[in-house]
């Protein structure tokens, strides 16, 4: 659907961003994504995402209900694009998973996310140090065999809040379509600086044997 006089003066700084313009703007409304992470590490990104005008978000958040809700009509009130449902019934089918781990529970919440939608974009930001970002545009590879799923280890990350965030915009990107042909990718950093490495698929792990191939076969 075309954008509207309205979404074009919303969006328009968005709009004028290289490789972004208007037919993204148009793929982000048409979007439905999930966010999975705690409350303090879901709202920062939560806000950008409904800002940037992703149409529809399901919240699988660890924290109150009440809060929860609460948090969501926020984002009506911040976008009316947009709309925001806490705990969606699974088994909707979606654009992209963004899951933003640092306790057991979402760790769970993320596996039980990857397993579910093994064959849909897939971003996971583990927070619990030391912090790191995957990216999945196409399983195979997927969370599992990369690695991102292991136990969670130390606690909360200095920098976990600029982590979420960068994992965020690494969402944007793959919704946008800002990047021709994104590849699979672990991001570490180091200090203030940022360092990714291609990683490749497990031809035992279950994306794989699901498409029957591998990373190089794409």
């Amino acid at each position: 659907m075309a954008l509207t006089d309205r979404q074009i003066e919303r969006y328009s700084r968005q709009i004028i961003v290289p490789k972004v313009g208007g037919q993204a703007q148009e793929r982000l409304l048409a979007t439905r994504m999930i966010l999975a992470g705690e409350y303090a590490d879901i709202e920062a990104p939560l806000a950008y995402l409904a800002g940037a005008g992703v149409g529809a978000i399901d919240l699988r958040g660890e924290g109150e209900p009440a809060r929860m809700q609460a948090l969501a009509a926020r984002m009506l009130e911040l976008n009316p694009d947009v709309t925001v449902a806490v705990q969606a019934q699974p088994g909707v089918d979606v654009n992209l998973v963004l899951a933003l781990v640092v306790s057991g529970r979402a760790l769970e919440e993320a596996a039980a996310l990857a397993a579910a939608y093994p064959r849909r974009p897939f971003v996971i930001a583990r927070l619990d140090g030391p912090p790191r970002i995957g990216v999945f545009p196409s399983p195979p590879p997927c969370p599992r065999c990369a690695g991102m799923l292991t136990p969670a280890g130390r606690s909360r990350a200095e920098d976990a809040p600029a982590v979420a965030m960068l994992a965020t915009v690494e969402a944007f990107k793959l919704l946008a379509g800002y990047a021709t042909a994104p590849e699979a990718v672990i991001i570490g950093f180091e200090g203030y600086e940022s360092k990714s490495h291609r990683i490749e698929a497990d031809p035992r792990c279950a994306c794989a044997v699901a498409t029957g191939k591998s990373h190089d076969d794409r």
